[in-house]
């Protein structure tokens, strides 16, 4: 049986992770054969006893639950380490401490790797990822009721650029694009599972599962959310492109200075790839000229999915915001 290789980060949750671990260990891969559970659980410093979980935990499923102690470095080099450290396997899931899993969760994103396996030359030689839509939940996982709209979700590079739509608990992935993730672990990357997404849809291929698998568990202490309200949606919006208006220009430089080899391996024989790298040189030559600004605006390969995020984008893009 194949192995399926589960990497969480801990800190600090001790009031949801017994329930989550538990619905990990629930996951039906296992009896529909697909692959076999393992759970790699890294804290990242915890002080209110989520570290005796963890060890109940070991105790329970030996050989399958481990954990180790590390140095409070937060979410994004926290997951990154997980990502390095891993030991061999045919897929990966990230996991958070907060969330619960419906038990098809896992098998849904293996079959569907599999399929994307066999369509693309075997699968092994290129990135592949899963993720699929959370669905978000209070803290006793009661749906929440959305008073916002959620397009239907179009991957790509383009898009990846500019935006995150993988929600890191949700992806599956394999053992390619664990290793490019961690080929030189990024100093900006703006979230680990964005780099991923990145990465992918440059490399590999993605699938967006718009079925969700997982109650996204959304509380005073989640270190990343989301929101159900069109206020409070409107001002999360307008805050984080604010904060985040430099990142996609410094994220973009280091991709290109990590994978520089790679484009050049892979271009000559790749059309589709050559297309991306232009677009990536472009983007960062964007930083220094305005002319190049200007013809990432115009020829319409930078996306956003939401029409309204798109149109502020571009107006960030021609000012040098990005």
């Amino acid at each position: 049986m194949k192995k399926l290789q589960i990497l969480m980060s801990s800190y600090n949750g001790k009031k949801y992770l017994k329930e989550q671990i538990d619905s990990i260990m629930a996951q039906d891969c296992e009896k529909k054969g697909l692959a076999s559970i393992n759970l790699l659980v890294r804290d990242d410093g915890s002080t209110d006893g989520t570290q005796d979980i963890l060890k109940e935990y070991s105790d329970k499923y030996p050989g399958r639950a481990r954990w180790y102690q590390g140095s409070n470095k937060g979410v994004i080099q926290s997951f990154f380490e997980l990502m390095a450290e891993a030991g061999p396997a045919d897929y990966y899931a990230l996991a958070d401490q907060d969330d619960y899993w419906m038990p098809q969760k896992m098998s849904a994103g293996i079959i569907k790797l599999q399929q994307m396996e066999e369509r693309h030359s075997g699968g092994c030689g290129i990135p592949l990822l899963y993720c699929c839509r959370p669905l978000l939940a209070d803290m006793d996982l009661k749906p929440l009721k959305l008073h916002v709209s959620n397009p239907e979700m179009r991957p790509g590079f383009g898009n990846a650029l500019i935006e995150n739509i993988v929600t890191g608990c949700t992806t599956v992935f394999n053992n390619r694009l664990r290793q490019m993730a961690v080929l030189k672990i990024p100093v900006h990357a703006a979230m680990h599972d964005r780099w991923l997404y990145l990465i992918a849809t440059c490399f590999g291929r993605i699938y967006y599962d718009e079925t969700p698998y997982i109650y996204y568990r959304q509380h005073g202490d989640n270190a990343v959310g989301k929101n159900t309200g069109r206020i409070p949606e409107l001002k999360y919006r307008i805050k984080k492109f604010k904060s985040d208006s430099l990142k996609p220009g410094r994220q973009a430089a280091e991709f290109w200075h990590i994978f520089r080899r790679e484009f050049k391996d892979a271009s000559n024989n790749s059309k589709d790839l050559h297309g991306k790298e232009e677009l990536l040189k472009l983007f960062i030559k964007g930083k220094k000229d305005g002319r190049a600004r200007k013809k990432l605006v115009c020829q319409g390969r930078l996306y956003r999915q939401r029409s309204l995020d798109d149109r502020i984008f571009k107006l960030l893009i021609r000012i040098n915001l990005y």
